[in-house]
């Protein structure tokens, strides 16, 4: 009996250490949200989301009903779910709708810094069919973060506000070969109202005839702009959705091309970037 008293009295200090412990690891624990957010893209300009709200539990049970749903939409390019409550994304920021299975799935973590919203991680689409695989297990993870942003197909993630309804993008206008003058172009994507703004200056040029936005692949006219026959130039136009969530996602691929009587192809340009 004696024996038994002394190590019960030598195992409470043990047991007592073991309960901090687990107190302590409890209490860095950050509760998992209650709800996912699923952004379903409906191609709609005016209501570009249908929004649907299901149970956390989705993600801790893949094969429940909300679970399913939770994956089928992980896998419709053009969707987003956005893990908690909080509002759907800008639709600009999202890859452009398909109609063919996504491949790739991108994280968008966020990060509590309000220089660098997020920090973006790509995983394969097979984590969404897998979830016991090391991808799925990553997957499965942010879905548990309140305020990762999750995007079916590859994209930049938001640099602003996930409620912000533009993204702005730059370019510096610099002369061609032979030719002088320099500037500047800024340029909104306005999905919501699928519309982009712009404000041109220029300097150094005369006879300026037009303005317009180029893809770099062609060189094609894709976004007519007002030429800045007085050194300056604002407005916005209507552009189809499709191209606007292309020039928002890969603005590089865009340039701002002034043109003038001198140089007709264009005497200043600069290609976009956020």
């Amino acid at each position: 009996m004696k024996r038994l008293f002394i190590a019960i009295v030598a195992a409470v200090p043990v047991l007592l250490a073991g309960a901090a412990i687990a107190q302590g690891q409890e209490a860095r624990t950050v509760a998992a949200p209650s709800k996912v957010t699923i952004c379903h893209d409906t191609g709609s300009a005016s209501n570009p989301w249908r929004r649907i709200s299901v149970s956390g539990r989705a993600v801790t049970s893949p094969r429940s009903g909300a679970g399913r749903v939770l994956r089928g939409h992980l896998r419709h390019t053009g969707d987003a779910v956005v893990v908690g409550a909080a509002a759907c994304p800008a639709p600009a920021v999202t890859p452009a709708k398909t109609s063919a299975p996504a491949t790739r799935v991108t994280i968008c973590h966020a990060t509590g810094s309000t220089s660098n919203l997020f920090r973006r991680i790509t995983i394969s689409s097979r984590a969404v069919t897998s979830p016991s695989s090391s991808s799925g297990k990553v997957l499965r993870g942010h879905l548990r973060h309140r305020g990762d942003l999750l995007m079916p197909g590859t994209a930049a993630c938001p640099s602003g506000s996930p409620t912000n309804q533009g993204v702005k993008l730059t370019a510096a206008l610099r002369p061609v070969s032979g030719a002088t003058g320099s500037g500047s172009a800024t340029v909104s994507v306005q999905l919501g109202r699928t519309r982009l703004c712009y404000d041109l200056t220029v300097q150094g040029l005369t006879d300026v005839t037009a303005a317009h936005i180029h893809r770099v692949a062609t060189e094609a006219i894709v976004v007519p702009l007002t030429a800045p026959t007085n050194r300056t130039a604002s407005g916005c136009t209507v552009v189809e959705r499709t191209l606007l969530q292309e020039i928002a996602q890969s603005p590089g691929a865009f340039y701002v091309n002034v043109h003038t009587s001198t140089f007709p192809n264009g005497q200043v340009q600069g290609t976009l970037s956020k």
